[in-house]
């Protein structure tokens, strides 16, 4: 069979110049996977050069570590198919994702093994680390670190909204933290904005009546669940057309040069590996005169948390590089400045915890890198201890707060 252009192939033609087995290409279309564009009455199979990108997709799904039920859900998600180049955009950010991922699991064996490294023969032997039996040491808490972060893929809502919910119950300064950055975005009278890290849409949902009707807002996040969150959380409080919700690695972002007015990250740029890159593609997508909205935290941001950890750990390292040094506070101008972006200035909101419950302190610290790493069931315990007699004795634990936002423009 052809067409005007000769473009049929049988499923035999179609598996050679894909490079795949034709028991593939057979089983594709029977688990309705990828099925042919043409199937005549006698059952024949005829595939067009389109038929290509469907399959390379799934291919590359399948590669990365996806499931055929997965994939499936993807291929057919709204029931249409999407364009070649937003399908390689989404497919990009999977694979983001996914190296973020292992990024996460080799810097947690490393430093689990400078950890192991660091004790003496004298440590060893007492914790017991060469004694398989003894569940209790050190060893088999920094194994079960790894565990927990191989098992951890993405972060969940429920992560942050546990550290949401400590800043709401015990900030000092009344005015929330979600309310003074709205604000300080309102300078925008109208225009295209773009939030990179969404996360569960807070932000928006928690000033839902002061969105000005001429905004044009375009939310995104690394991980699909967190806008699957975000949309599920506005869903309750603003019309969702209100918005657009789009998959997005802050590295190689999915829009045309000069698409927004504004973007938004809030508290994500540190997570950011090859930072200067996503600035660069964030300047990008600004047209000339667009601003970029960043918030962040400075080095000295909740630095009781980790006299707690040292306390519990004496292993712990207080040395070892936090958000702060990725992008913070400190250095977040300079970074901002080599990406091009010109009239730097940063805003700080002044705040501290007053925590007269150790319960969501406890709750918080878990969610933190170095809670995840150093929290054994013992160690909750004994910090659970220490938290209620600061409580007992001075009425609270005072928690540091260094937290600000740096307003940039493009050239």
């Amino acid at each position: 069979m052809q067409t005007r252009n000769g473009e049929w192939m049988t499923a035999g033609q179609f598996a050679e110049k894909a490079g795949v087995t034709k028991r593939t290409i057979q089983y594709y279309d029977k688990i309705e996977l990828l099925q042919p564009s043409h199937r005549t009455g006698s059952g024949h199979r005829y595939y067009t050069k389109q038929d290509f990108a469907r399959l390379q997709r799934i291919l590359t799904l399948k590669y990365i570590g996806l499931t055929i039920d997965e994939i499936r859900g993807m291929i057919h998600r709204d029931g249409h198919e999407e364009d070649l180049k937003e399908s390689l955009r989404v497919q990009s950010t999977i694979i983001g994702q996914k190296m973020e991922h292992l990024r996460l699991v080799q810097k947690t064996l490393k430093e689990t093994l400078s950890l192991l490294e660091s004790l003496d023969i004298g440590d060893e032997e007492e914790a017991g680390i060469t004694t398989v039996s003894n569940e209790s040491n050190p060893a088999w808490e920094l194994f079960a670190s790894v565990i927990r972060v191989v098992n951890q893929e993405y972060e969940s809502a429920f992560n942050l909204q546990t550290r949401i919910s400590l800043h709401d119950e015990f900030s000092v300064n009344r005015y929330k933290w979600h309310h003074w950055l709205f604000d300080q975005l309102l300078i925008l009278k109208q225009g295209r904005i773009l939030e990179l890290g969404c996360g569960d849409g807070a932000l928006w949902q928690r000033n839902a009546d002061r969105i000005p009707e001429d905004w044009d807002v375009t939310l995104t996040d690394l991980s699909e669940g967190m806008l699957s969150d975000a949309t599920d959380r506005l869903a309750n409080t603003v019309p969702l057309s209100r918005f657009r919700f789009t998959p997005a690695d802050a590295r190689s972002i999915p829009f045309p040069d000069a698409s927004f007015d504004a973007v938004f990250a809030n508290h994500m740029l540190y997570h950011v590996s090859e930072r200067h890159q996503s600035l660069k593609e964030i300047r990008r997508v600004l047209k000339p005169g667009g601003m970029l909205f960043a918030s962040t935290m400075g080095t000295n941001h909740m630095k009781e948390i980790k006299g707690f950890l040292s306390e519990l750990n004496p292993h712990y390292d207080l040395g070892r590089q936090d958000f702060a040094c990725e992008f913070g506070l400190e250095n977040g101008a300079d970074q901002l400045e080599a990406a091009g972006f010109m009239n730097i200035r940063i805003k700080r909101y002044e705040d501290a915890l007053q925590v007269t419950d150790s319960k969501p302190l406890i709750a918080y610290i878990r969610t933190t890198p170095g809670g995840r790493e150093n929290l054994t069931d013992s160690r909750v315990t004994k910090l659970e201890s220490m938290l209620n007699a600061k409580i007992l004795d001075e009425g609270a634990v005072c928690i540091t707060k260094e937290v600000g936002l740096f307003v940039a423009f493009r050239k």
